[in-house]
């Protein structure tokens, strides 16, 4: 339950099922808030939901979410919270594509780029008319590639 006299929030984590996000969303969670994951693999999403529903009888809303599809982001924002007191960007992976010379790691960077950064902004800009005006909070998880590559 949420500690005496504070408030319930709407939480909004991304890549919340797995690692760090999960780890963020459950302790949101045991403290009382109500939260919703979002991410883009389905089953993960589902099965870390139903194993902390399970183990901790903790609710938390799972929408599953393509954020560096614009589309997919504009259709998720009717599943995600009126009115939305935190937001972690937490999702983020490795651009896979393969190539040889200038046009690989242009591919490569594109890539990493589109889902370690626009997918912050993308949602982030699409729930700015959400967020409470006098205690909401913003956090952007990043990773030490960031400094020194991948």
């Amino acid at each position: 339950m949420a500690h005496s006299g504070a408030a319930v929030r709407n939480v909004v984590v991304t890549g919340g099922g797995t690692g760090i996000g999960r780890a963020v969303s459950l302790r949101f969670a045991e403290d009382g808030h109500r939260v919703t994951i979002v991410g883009r693999r389905r089953e993960v999403l589902h099965a870390a939901v139903e194993e902390i529903r399970a183990e901790r009888g903790l609710d938390i809303t799972p929408v599953v979410c393509d954020l560096a599809d614009p589309d997919d982001v504009e259709a998720a924002l009717s599943q995600l919270p009126d009115r939305v007191d935190v937001l972690v960007n937490n999702a983020g992976s490795r651009e896979l594509a393969v190539g040889t010379g200038p046009h690989g790691v242009l591919a490569r960077w594109r890539g990493d780029f589109e889902r370690n950064v626009l997918t912050a902004v993308l949602l982030t800009e699409s729930l700015r008319d959400r967020f409470t005006t006098d205690n909401g909070r913003v956090v952007t998880v990043t990773s030490g590639a960031a400094l020194r590559g991948g």
